[in-house]
């Protein structure tokens, strides 16, 4: 991790983080929690391990916040403040109807990956820093929202919700078993040294059978075949 400007002004400095530490930082988190629970590592991670997860690391977590009454539309809301633990409210509509339980899993990780990624930062100087006057003002309330379209995103016009979607990613998508799924992917079907795209039958087929093992939806899976690029959509080479 590497400290540069915060050109969305929310702290003088942010954290930079490359795409195989969070791989790396989520991958033992979510391993060692479920090694200590079950004494083995199997995925899918069930939804009430992602709950148990994500409320060790909170104040209070909230699954029936009607986001109307908190400003507006979200998925996800998190009210960081220093000295205190995180607070998480989950929009009632996906924590309330069970053929949404996907989407629910992506709230959780989502959540999960701000409060690891970045509680620190308003826990630390830094986050005094959040105006331009000389001497801050007393550490107040810091609420981040976070709608539905950006729990995954694909690309980083926002640094925070980048990051925390990348590490959802790989917090219900581990590196290690999504490499071992699509090298025997590859070499069931003749592929290992195939470029494989994510419009091309193979590359659809690669995206469901991920979807179906992590059990994400077809959205969640794709995202994260782009990201480390495992399929893509030009004409560039995998790294498998």
């Amino acid at each position: 991790m590497q400290w540069v400007w915060d050109q969305t002004h929310r702290f003088r400095m942010r954290p930079d983080y490359t795409a195989d530490e969070l791989d790396d930082t989520f991958q033992v988190h979510v391993s060692e929690f479920l090694r200590r629970k079950y004494g083995e590592v199997a995925f899918p991670i069930p939804i009430s391990d992602l709950r148990d997860l994500l409320e060790k690391e909170t104040k209070t977590l909230d699954l029936r916040t009607d986001s109307h009454n908190e400003g507006g539309q979200f998925e996800v809301l998190v009210e960081f403040q220093r000295g205190n633990m995180p607070v998480v409210r989950i929009a009632s509509k996906p924590s309330l109807e069970a053929t949404l339980e996907n989407r629910l899993r992506v709230a959780f990780a989502h959540a999960y990956g701000h409060i690891l990624l970045h509680d620190f930062l308003f826990q630390s100087e830094e986050g005094l820093w959040l105006s331009l006057f000389d001497h801050p003002p007393e550490p107040r309330l810091t609420i981040h929202r976070c709608r539905h379209e950006s729990l995954t995103p694909l690309v980083d016009d926002d640094w925070m919700e980048w990051q925390a979607g990348f590490a959802c990613g790989a917090l219900l998508i581990p590196i290690d078993p999504l490499i071992a799924l699509v090298r025997e992917f590859r070499h069931s079907r003749d592929l290992d040294l195939a470029v494989l795209s994510d419009r091309s039958l193979d590359g659809a087929t690669l995206i469901r059978e991920v979807a179906e093992r992590f059990q994400t939806s077809w959205n969640t899976a794709w995202i994260r075949l782009i990201q480390r690029k495992i399929l893509s959509t030009a004409d560039i080479r995998s790294l498998f």
